[in-house]
């Protein structure tokens, strides 16, 4: 059955863990257990196997937030604030599938899919980052890391093993006058709807980190990919023939 949601605020307190210098600041289940949502965002994590928190946000759907612990580590004077998520995009990201934002145009940063690449935004400054081959109907796991203390990022894919671009830009961003982000949007106050994801996300969680993490901190943090549960019609149909093979060896033996 699908759930359809209303979002708030939740505070989740910071959990570390093991063989990864990253300690979860939010994830999935409580950052959408709460505060506004824009447009059909769908929990749809009931299709698919234990552990796996899944939205389907539809054209122009996105959640429009405030979490303490996340503001705090995007505004923070030190560290790298980790955003992560399997995505599957409903179609090739020709236009800019945006996964996260904070702050306004101009003046925050966002992060996501462009034309199969992955793009980053701080201070307005957009760089985009060749030969990831994102492709729609698959899953794929990526992640922004920002180092708040000098504006750098570095995106990372699972199907690049680590390949990171990195952006300098020293000029300190202005303080938002919106203290929100959001997931799906360009920008925490999402004023734009040009750029907005279309598809899928899974497991999405923000963390913090000392320094940037390699693909492989990141996707044991996170986890495997989701797995869709199968059909029951599909277990039926087996359970069938199997009945039907019993009944022919039973036949054949009188």
């Amino acid at each position: 059955m699908k759930k359809y949601i209303s979002i708030a605020t939740l505070l989740v307190a910071g959990t570390a863990f093991a063989n990864a210098a990253l300690t979860m600041l939010a994830d999935f289940p409580t950052l959408v257990s709460g505060a506004s949502t824009v447009g059909t965002v769908t929990d749809v994590s009931d299709l698919y196997t234990e552990g796996n928190t899944v939205y389907s946000l539809d054209s122009g759907a996105f959640i429009n937030l405030t979490n303490t612990n996340v503001l705090g580590a995007l505004t923070a004077d030190s560290g790298v604030v980790v955003v992560a998520a399997w995505i599957k995009l409903d179609s090739d990201a020709s236009q800019y599938n945006t996964l996260f934002g904070f702050g306004e145009s101009e003046t925050g940063l966002k992060f996501g899919v462009k034309d199969d690449d992955l793009f980053g935004v701080t201070k307005n400054v957009k760089e985009s980052v060749g030969n990831f081959s994102i492709s729609k109907d698959v899953w794929e796991l990526i992640s922004f890391e920002y180092n708040v203390s000098d504006k750098n990022f570095r995106l990372l894919a699972t199907e690049t093993n680590g390949q990171y671009y990195s952006i300098k830009d020293n000029t300190t961003m202005n303080t938002p006058t919106i203290p929100t982000f959001a997931i799906g949007s360009p920008n925490g106050n999402a004023t734009s709807d040009g750029e907005i994801f279309q598809g899928l996300i899974a497991n999405f969680t923000v963390f913090s980190s000392t320094g940037y993490e390699n693909n492989e901190a990141v996707l044991t943090a996170l986890g495997a990919a989701p797995t869709l549960i199968p059909e029951p019609s599909a277990f039926g149909l087996l359970a069938g023939l199997g009945a039907l093979a019993l009944v022919g060896t039973r036949r054949r033996r009188k």
